[in-house]
């Protein structure tokens, strides 16, 4: 493999990781979209059981009817905070992907960024060679 194709593959793999990264950011995003959407949802579900209680005298059936009403919110929130639980945890376990996803983008940066270097000094050295076998063949010329 010569070195422009080392360079190239290099920097066609740091471009997939990178790919891989602004995947995983968009995915973290979303869900922490959904995350919000939970969490605003829970919000209105506990201030509708806090506002189920009705003003002034309460005939016992319109009682037990408040009551189950506020049973079927407190239910309904339950599953909601389950459900918000399971979905913290996808966003915790996405966001150790994303982790992981960019220390291999990191890691191919670093290796690209190396192969360069070296083969910028591996030029230098070939373009120093080359000045000093013309500068012995003029030296020579002289003598």
């Amino acid at each position: 493999m010569t070195s422009t194709n080392t360079l190239d593959n290099l920097a066609r793999l740091v471009e997939l990781r990178q790919r891989e990264v602004d995947r995983r950011l968009a995915e973290i995003a979303s869900k922490q979209g959904m995350r919000e959407r939970y969490q605003r949802n829970l919000d209105q579900l506990e201030s509708l059981w806090r506002g189920a209680v009705p003003p002034g005298k309460v005939t016992p059936s319109c009682a037990l009817n408040h009551a189950y009403y506020k049973q079927s919110m407190l239910q309904l929130a339950s599953t909601h905070r389950d459900d918000l639980a399971l979905h913290d945890a996808d966003l915790a376990v996405s966001r150790q992907a994303l982790a992981e996803a960019s220390r291999q983008r990191e890691v191919m940066e670093q290796l690209l960024t190396r192969e360069r270097q070296s083969q910028r000094r591996a030029q230098e050295l070939r373009e120093q060679k080359r000045q000093d076998e013309m500068a012995s063949l003029v030296w020579h010329r002289r003598l």
